[in-house]
């Protein structure tokens, strides 16, 4: 079992994770995050079971139109994603530290954060990164990832977001099996 086979993402739905009742095109859905320990929840709220999630401490929570189903396919709301990184950051499990560096990877790639390079913090590899020019650097632990273990988390990520990445959006998973990816180093005794 992975890390991220525990992770409460359920698939796209167009009805409200807490009482069930139909989203239609157009209807208020507020989408709640939740850091639990075995990974990230994403629930899908209609208006009325959305205003009771504002209150819960542990979520972060956003409002958006339902949009068609048959309007283009979604797209990645960097913002969001950038938010969402920042929350993930401050958790220490590894399912986070995972997911955080395959997030800061793509926020570098499209120019949503600055990197300024790769450094041994305390015996561990780091991404050393800004959210822009001026302002101050900050590190993301680099874990060591297989190609597989970057597939399963890419494929997590994009059922937490509900939304497809572009070609180029996400690092070149073409690797060998058990080949480190981009800015990942195996630990060191």
């Amino acid at each position: 079992m992975s890390l991220t086979d525990a992770w409460k993402i359920p698939t796209a739905s167009r009805a409200c994770a807490a009482c069930q009742a139909a989203l239609r095109t157009g209807d208020l859905v507020t989408t709640s995050f939740r850091w639990l320990p075995e990974g990230p929840e994403r629930r899908d709220l209609c208006e009325a079971c959305g205003r009771a999630a504002e209150n819960l401490d542990d979520a972060f929570f956003w409002r958006r139109r339902l949009p068609a189903s048959e309007e283009r396919r979604p797209v990645v709301d960097y913002a969001l994603l950038r938010e969402l990184f920042l929350r993930m950051l401050q958790r220490g499990d590894e399912i986070y530290r995972r997911l955080s560096y395959l997030v800061a990877l793509v926020l570098v790639r499209k120019r949503y954060l600055r990197l300024h390079g790769f450094d041994v913090r305390a015996g561990r590899e780091v991404m050393v990164v800004s959210r822009g020019a001026g302002q101050p650097a900050f590190d993301v632990p680099a874990p060591f990832l297989s190609a597989e273990d970057m597939l399963a988390v890419r494929e997590h990520l994009s059922r937490l977001l509900q939304a497809d990445f572009a070609e180029g959006d996400l690092p070149d998973l073409q690797a060998p099996a058990g080949s480190p990816v981009e800015g990942s180093a195996p630990p060191t005794a």
